[in-house]
């Protein structure tokens, strides 16, 4: 069954957005305390990054995990969650599921977005395969066969859009 569900934006992420919208460009501060301005190129697609994480900004990551005392600017636990409307929302939506016994396709359409799933499936000590570009077509046969395994213990199948149409 396939549900669309609407979600917010994070105040983090509505303030980029509309930053972004307005001027074009993020200010950034450097970890010196030093003001510059980011042109971002594609509009377009720095607006998806901020819908889909904020992180997808290596710099507002680094600004944050500074402002929280995380070491080597690497963020991890709620507030890695909670600043992303999308996965503070699959953050309440996958308890629900795993209790009831489903098992979930996640599908991405940036890599990115894949690899801060994974932190966060390791956070929560869910069970997850991935299956994007960089999976050798032999194994993507495998990978699913263990996905649908009742004997396997697999709660997630993380999936790149891109890489659906080749096996």
């Amino acid at each position: 069954v396939e549900y669309i569900i609407k979600c917010e934006l994070s105040a983090l992420q509505r303030c980029l957005y509309h930053a972004m919208s307005k001027n074009r460009t993020l200010i950034i501060e450097n970890q010196n305390g030093k003001s510059g301005r980011r042109a971002l190129m594609n509009k377009l697609m720095q607006l998806r990054k901020i819908c889909n994480h904020p992180f997808l900004f290596e710099e507002i990551e680094e600004r944050l995990a500074q402002s929280l005392g995380y070491k080597d600017y690497f963020i991890n636990g709620p507030d890695l969650f909670r600043v992303s409307g999308k996965f503070e929302l699959v953050d309440r939506i996958l308890p629900k599921l795993k209790a009831t016994g489903h098992k979930v396709l996640l599908f991405c359409q940036m890599t990115a977005v894949m690899d801060l799933f994974e932190i966060y499936f390791n956070y929560r000590n869910y069970t997850y395969i991935r299956l994007d570009g960089t999976t050798k077509a032999d194994d993507r046969c495998e990978l699913l066969k263990n996905f649908n395994d009742d004997n396997i213990n697999c709660f997630i199948f993380l999936l790149s859009t891109r890489a659906g149409g080749v096996g």
